[in-house]
């Protein structure tokens, strides 16, 4: 096992005060950090490659190392219909010339087949997992064109990534420039680090800079699939200029062919697959049973499933932990919760007791093991917060590395003002980054984000509590990596962390060249279906599919640009893309049940019954209609919302299931909601208030709030909840 990170030294430079200049001191230390370290014997083994293409590398061991795995590179190509070129050097890209950057370690055969193909000014597209070393291909794709006098754009999907990655090229390269949301450095400089809505800004004002582009680096491009901002990725990457050349990062992805064709049909020009499923350092995964004293192997270093360790687990579950666990599933982070998230009601879920009892056994088996840095996952602010104060009594930090926290937090605040740093989120967190213990989400303020991830980096922070961003692109690699729960808040309702997911966050545990393993541990307070947990730690990962749809955004932009408009962008998009090669096979399983049905011979009474039924659905549709609209009237409501009348309040997310569970309910009451296992919970009803020119109603009510139990509220007193009329039912099940 690797030791704990070392102490820095006392006399070390401090961070300045503004965001992305708080860390310059920090880093003008680190890089003196960096060069001692290079002047040491490097602790990882090298392997080189008989060639970039071969898929089984020979290894050159150094005395004393144990043989790894031969790392595998599987290399293809996509080429737009008549390309004319040499197809043999096309499919075996080689590069022998002077580099653009030189490295002091020998690169691994994904690497160097990249490499060559940015070399012979092609598109490459590199699927990896995390910390493999995708970084590399982009640092040669910037040197590369600094060297030629092109201009290059990176672009990353999260503004403390752009600042990371800012702060990083700088020191390197340092004609870089900084463009987010909120800081603009240096924007006439030749290489532009930004996020990708501030690239499709630049494309829809175009200007000088579009024009000089040369070389566009997408970092984490398989974000692309994400439902909210997903869209940006497509409309950026259809808008640019063929004459562009592309570098793509991503995770893993089963469908990174299907891209590559699509970067090619776009924009007419080859694009490269580069592909390994390498990972550098292994990683061992454990489950963590509520209210257990001990973590379970459940899958090894080669990746072998061990499900006698995974029942072990699952029956070591703490009797007292099944209300708990229950708590947590059934009442995690309702609509009144704000957010609360996979801790559970409340807060966390349940009672410091449980949650918080289980935490601390982690952290202290972790540090005590010496298995820090650990970033622990939650999927909720609100949860990141409760575990960091469920670990107030746990001091990791030395009194050296106390003096050095205080000394980069006061100097990084320090021009701010009395009343700024007054505020409790400034003022609370400095106390927790003492004991080595900090804390990672959206609702950190960004010059505390990037406080927090300076520290970490340096090796201050032992434990990190953060959200799931924390595992996209950020350099911020630890030993270990815990999750809280199996289950998060996707919007709609919780679900099974997905195994896409999984692998992102998961590989965060393992720092290249520090640790000969990484360790991940799922913590669980439920009972979990064998296969639900294969299938989620066994890391294969989500194909990346479109998320592309139309906004009056995008529709407002398109039409300043001349010869642009929506359907052009929709058939230029992946979504177009992906359903004309999905088609052919959906039409012919149409033909095939459209032969199915027309073989279906009916006799005429059944044929005469089946026409009733339909009839009668029909007519229970509109009679369902008219009486909705009846009920809603608001002199069949008023009399109802009287003070004193008991009401029955829906405690279950989300509130359309809620509507479609009532809706197919032969009395639209009791049986549906027990039928749908919705939660609810009787009040008083207080008072009433009709909003003015519409059907809706306030009406205040009286509930019982127990402890520990999260529902329409969290505490004694008065509640407002809205009633609106239900939507339309949907018809009913075919016969």
């Amino acid at each position: 096992d690797a030791a704990k990170p070392h102490a820095l030294d006392a006399d070390m430079p401090t961070a300045q005060s503004a965001p992305s200049a708080a860390s310059s001191a920090v880093r003008e230390a680190a890089a003196k950090r960096a060069s001692k370290r290079k002047r040491e014997p490097s602790p990882v083994r090298t392997v080189r490659a008989p060639s970039p293409r071969s898929a089984d590398a020979e290894t050159e061991d150094d005395p004393g190392t144990k043989p790894q795995k031969p790392k595998s590179c599987v290399h293809q190509v996509a080429v737009p219909p008549g390309w004319k070129g040499d197809l043999a050097a096309l499919h075996a890209p080689t590069y022998d010339g002077p580099r653009a950057k030189q490295y002091d370690f020998v690169l691994d055969p994904f690497q160097e087949t990249s490499v060559a193909v940015l070399e012979r000014d092609e598109s490459v597209m590199v699927a990896a997992h995390t910390s493999a070393g995708k970084t590399v291909v982009a640092e040669y794709a910037i040197a590369m064109s600094l060297r030629d006098g092109q201009r290059v754009v990176y672009t990353s999907p999260l503004k403390a990534l752009s600042n990371q990655k800012y702060r990083e090229l700088q020191a390197e390269f340092k004609d870089v420039g900084l463009m987010t949301g909120d800081t603009v450095i240096n924007p006439d400089a030749s290489c532009l680090v930004m996020t990708t809505e501030v690239l499709r800004s630049m494309l829809y004002k175009g200007g000088e800079v579009m024009r000089e582009v040369g070389w566009v680096i997408f970092d984490e491009i398989h974000y692309m699939r994400d439902a909210d901002r997903g869209v940006v990725w497509e409309e950026t990457i259809a808008g640019l200029p063929h004459l562009v050349r592309y570098a793509f990062l991503s995770a893993t992805i089963p469908n990174a062919r299907e891209f590559a064709e699509w970067i090619v049909k776009l924009h007419d020009q080859p694009c490269h697959l580069v592909y390994t499923d390498f990972r550098p350092t292994p990683l061992e995964h454990y489950i963590f049973p509520s209210g257990g004293d001990g973590v379970y192997l459940c899958y090894d270093k080669e990746n072998t499933f061990r499900q006698e360790n995974f029942l072990k687990a699952i029956n070591a579950v703490a009797p007292a932990s099944d209300g708990y666990a229950s708590g947590r599933v059934a009442n995690r982070g309702s609509a009144g919760d704000d957010g609360g998230g996979a801790g559970g009601g409340g807060k966390n879920g349940g009672s410091k007791t449980g949650a918080g009892s289980d935490i601390q056994k982690i952290i202290k088996m972790v540090t005590s093991k010496n298995y820090d840095p650990c970033i622990v996952f939650a999927f909720s602010k609100n949860e990141c917060e409760q575990l960091v104060e469920d670990c107030e009594g746990i001091d990791l930090n030395g009194d050296d590395e106390k003096t050095m926290v205080e000394t980069i937090y006061h100097n990084a605040l320090d021009d701010l003002s009395d009343d700024d740093k007054r505020l409790p989120q400034v003022a609370s967190l400095l106390p927790t980054l003492r004991r080595g213990i900090g804390t990672h989400h959206a609702g950190l303020l960004p010059r505390l984000k990037e406080i927090v991830e300076i520290l970490f980096q340096e090796g201050l922070l032992k434990v990190l509590v953060a959200t799931e961003t924390m595992s996209t692109g950020l350099n911020m690699p630890a030993k270990t990596v815990v999750f809280t729960s199996p289950r998060k808040f996707d919007g709609n309702g919780y679900r099974w962390i997905s195994s896409g997911e999984y692998v992102q966050m998961s590989g965060r545990a393992g720092r290249r060249g520090l640790d000969d393993r990484g360790l991940v541990i799922l913590m669980i307070d439920e009972r979990m279906d064998p296969k639900v947990a294969r299938d989620m730690l066994h890391g294969r990962s989500d194909p990346l599919d479109s998320a592309f749809r139309l906004t009056y955004g995008m529709i407002t932009n398109l039409t300043r640009l001349e010869g642009h408009d929506a359907n052009s962008l929709i058939q230029k998009s992946f979504a177009q893309f992906q359903n004309e090669r999905r088609a052919p096979a959906l039409d012919a399983e149409a033909a095939r049940l459209e032969r199915e049905r027309d073989a279906v011979s009916l006799p005429s009474a059944v044929q005469r019954h089946v026409t009733d039924y339909v009839t009668m659905t029909d007519t229970l549709k509109t009679l369902r209609a008219e009486l909705r609209t009846v009920l809603n009237e608001p002199k069949i409501v008023a009399p109802f919302l009287s003070p004193g009348r008991l009401a029955r309040v829906l405690t279950t997310d989300p509130a359309r299931k809620t509507e479609e569970a009532l809706r197919a309910g032969a009395d639209g009451g009791s049986a549906a909601l027990a039928s749908a296992s919705i939660k609810s919970e009787w009040c008083v009803v207080v008072g009433h208030d009709r909003k003015p020119g519409t059907n809706v109603f306030e009406v205040e009510v009286l509930c019982v709030a127990e402890e520990g139990k999260t529902g329409a509220k969290k505490e004694k007193g008065a509640s407002r909840f809205e009633i609106r009329p239900m939507r339309a039912p949907d018809p009913p099940d075919p016969l």
